[in-house]
């Protein structure tokens, strides 16, 4: 069987393609749409948007989290605060209570809320990426689809798509923008954007919060513990004020480690194990009643060994590592300083950022089988990422609202590989530099006293790439100069004060991908069209959808229809001499439906909520040289890394006794199956996880018991060739101590 070796994704692949049978996505879909009806008859309800209101101080231990509150705000429009149910988007918002209540610690936990997302790869702890409503078919390369927005500026840097890695500890919400962003947040947000809002410092009174927790997972020799501290200082009342925190996070191991086959007793026992670290510094001034500055540090590191990395989800356990002792690195530090100052009617921010990723890589020692063997694979590198944001925004209380702005970026990459295996030895690096302006706006007009309000937006984007790569003393340069015009319409009606009806059409882009004129070649010579420099895709998207409360805001209900055309969508390509590289496969489409509803319902304390999506994604017009190397990518099929339908039931109670707060959670959540982007691994099957916790409130101090994964479902969820799988984690039983703040 002839084995190709992805050298940038450290994947190990299979040229021996294995069909599935052919299945009707539409089918599936009002199958499973059936199954998420009913539940909502169950449950008289859908998820919840959000649950809890912003308040001056985040932090203060709540009366009751279950409660949710329609007064949350969110600043995602860039014209000030809105209240959430009043957002004419499919936008969610979750804040920092909430997220606590439903023990959302990282990523992976987070897109469980959201409809229509899904985790596209999982490499290592440290290196993540998500999917919004089929953005990922092409797979997880060249820029990111979905944003990340820390506070007001982007993280990231140009060919790399992985989530941050943030505390969840330390956040005041999390805002979720589903659908293209392509005019206020531009280029790697063509799918959505995710901006955590970190917390402020208290500007009158010193502030102390922190949680620590201990818990055992199945198939693993050692604890799980983990910790998080926060203080704030106010260094001059109403006027100064720091806050800092930081956290440890340390993941038993589960995997054991064999140099060759799976047998007799192995070199290392539950050896890949998770370390996190992370501190920041968040530092508060208001001069006057007009004027804002916050300046932002934070470094983190991720470590893990031996990746996930393992031929088997259960047992977990990988083979053929030989000598070599495999790990994941993951360092940054991160930098950003946002000055805002009211003038008149309008407000106008300048937001900075610096981004700095530390020297790392990872190592792994895999079997490939002939003709490669078995040898070793090291890849790394850093990069850098400035950014610089000045927008002018109206806040005044007339109909016309608008914003506009500049937006200019200039990010390096370095990557470096080194692969020697017996029958293939490459080493090299590849710089990749960027630099890009955009201007934008957006603005809406209220008409018939705010009933209807149309909005209109457009950003261009220009930018500038160079490549130098370096293979084998061979060097390679390469640039591109791609620009792009997106654009926005929105149209919305607000029949009463607890409805509103929208329509949103707009489009997104991204920059194509750089690749050497090697890879450009080698999949030329397979009789597939590619260049060194890729043709951007592009997305359409048109939106309807509703929201509003029933029954005195006892339901809330939210949902909408999208219609999403992919074009030129890049992917990666398997060469026939076992090089990575890229090319357009063409085009496809994307059709759902995401619906989320919150029922606090007549029992004191007891809230229900549902979100869900369900689609029809596939490909639509696939060109025949591609579909002819890859028979798995041909019209009508689904779209890779793309569930045909997701969803999460969730259940919490809130109750005071006295003075005693007692409260439980369970959520149940459930994936379709996902075409998987390796031949190797075709499909990916449904699967479920179940979580719940029970604790106690004592004025600001809480314990909690928690449950995770309590069916001990393996897995995987996902996979990158057969011997890169990722599952979750293991039955998980702990306890949670915590103490909020004033």
């Amino acid at each position: 069987m002839q084995k190709h070796l992805y050298a940038g994704d450290c994947r190990a692949v299979s040229n021996n393609e294995h069909e599935e049978g052919r299945r009707s996505g539409l089918r599936i879909a009002i199958r499973h749409g059936a199954s998420i009806a009913a539940a909502i008859v169950a449950m008289t309800a859908f998820p919840a948007i959000a649950q809890q209101a912003t308040t001056a101080n985040p932090d203060a231990a709540p009366q009751t989290t279950t409660a949710y509150d329609d007064d949350i705000v969110v600043t995602a429009s860039k014209t000030g605060a809105e209240k959430l149910n009043r957002v004419p988007s499919a936008i969610q918002a979750f804040s920092g209570a909430t997220l606590k209540e439903r023990n959302i610690r990282d990523g992976a936990d987070l897109i469980q809320l959201i409809p229509g997302a899904s985790q596209a790869q999982e490499i290592g702890a440290g290196y993540r990426i998500y999917s919004f409503r089929g953005s990922g078919a092409g797979g997880p390369i060249g820029d990111g689809l979905v944003g990340y927005y820390l506070d007001d500026t982007p993280f990231g840097v140009p060919n790399n798509q992985s989530a941050p890695p943030i505390n969840y500890f330390d956040l005041d919400r999390v805002e979720v923008l589903r659908g293209p962003q392509g005019t206020l947040y531009g280029q790697g947000s063509a799918a959505g954007t995710i901006i955590y809002h970190t917390k402020n410092p208290d500007l009158q009174s010193i502030t102390v919060a922190g949680e620590a927790e201990v818990s055992t997972t199945r198939d693993a020799s050692k604890l799980n513990y983990r910790g998080a501290a926060a203080l704030s200082i106010p260094l001059v009342t109403d006027k100064l004020a720091l806050r800092i925190s930081g956290g440890y996070d340390y993941r038993a191991g589960t995997a054991d480690i064999y140099a060759g086959a799976p047998t007799g007793t192995p070199r290392e026992k539950d050896a890949n194990n998770v370390i996190a670290k992370d501190i920041q510094a968040v530092l508060l001034w208001k001069p006057d009643a007009l004027t804002t500055v916050r300046l932002r540090g934070w470094y983190f590191s991720t470590d893990q060994n031996y990746l996930n990395v393992i031929n088997s989800v259960n047992p977990p356990y990988a083979a053929y590592q030989g000598s070599v002792v495999g790990y994941d690195r993951r360092r940054a530090e991160y930098f950003s300083g946002t000055i805002t100052r009211d003038v008149g009617k309008f407000t106008v921010t300048n937001a900075t950022s610096y981004q700095k990723s530390l020297p790392g890589g990872f190592q792994v020692g895999l079997n490939l089988g002939a003709p490669l063997g078995i040898g070793v694979l090291n890849n790394g590198g850093n990069a850098q990422n400035f950014v610089n944001e000045f927008r002018v925004a109206t806040s005044g209380t007339g109909p016309f609202h608008g914003v506009a702005g500049v937006f200019y970026q200039n990010a390096k990459g370095l990557y470096t590989f080194d692969i020697n295996f017996p029958a293939l030895k490459l080493s090299g690096n590849t710089i990749t530099k960027t630099e890009n302006v955009a201007v934008f706006s957006e603005v809406s007009y209220e008409l018939f006293g705010g009933k209807l309000v149309p909005l209109v937006g457009l950003r261009y984007f220009n930018d500038t790439r160079k490549s130098d790569s370096l293979s084998n003393g061979s060097h390679v340069l390469s640039n591109a100069n791609p620009d792009a015009l997106t654009w926005r319409a929105n149209l919305a009606y607000y029949p009463s004060k607890d409805w509103l009806i929208f329509f949103n059409a707009g489009t997104g882009f991204r920059s194509g991908i750089l690749q050497s004129k090697a890879q450009a070649d080698a999949v030329i010579a397979d009789g597939v069209p590619s260049a060194i420099s890729l043709t951007p895709d592009k997305l359409r998207n048109l939106e309807i959808g509703t929201k509003g409360t029933l029954f005195d805001g006892a339901l809330r209900l939210a949902v909408s229809l999208y219609d999403i055309q992919y074009t030129n969508i890049q992917s990666a390509f398997n060469t026939s001499i076992g090089l990575a590289a890229f090319a357009n496969l063409g085009d496809g489409r994307s059709r759902g439906v995401d619906v989320e509803a919150t029922w606090r319902t007549p029992a004191k304390g007891l809230v229900l909520s549902v979100v869900g999506n369900v689609n029809d994604s596939k490909f639509t017009k696939v060109l025949p040289a591609f579909g002819a190397a890859n028979p798995r990518i041909g019209n009508g099929q689904r779209l890779l890394n793309t569930p045909p339908f997701n969803w999460r039931g969730d259940a919490s109670y809130d109750h005071r006794f006295g003075n005693y707060d007692f409260f439980a959670t369970a959520s149940v959540t459930a994936i379709g199956r996902a075409r998987n982007g390796d031949a190797t691994v075709n499909t990916l099957n449904p699967y479920q996880l179940y979580n719940m916790s029970a604790g106690v409130r004592i004025d600001r101090y809480e314990i909690r018991l928690f449950a995770d994964n309590l069916s001990d479902y393996r897995g995987p969820t996902a996979a990158n060739g057969p011997t890169l799988l990722a599952g979750p984690r293991p039955r998980t039983i702990g306890i949670t101590l915590r103490l909020n703040s004033k």
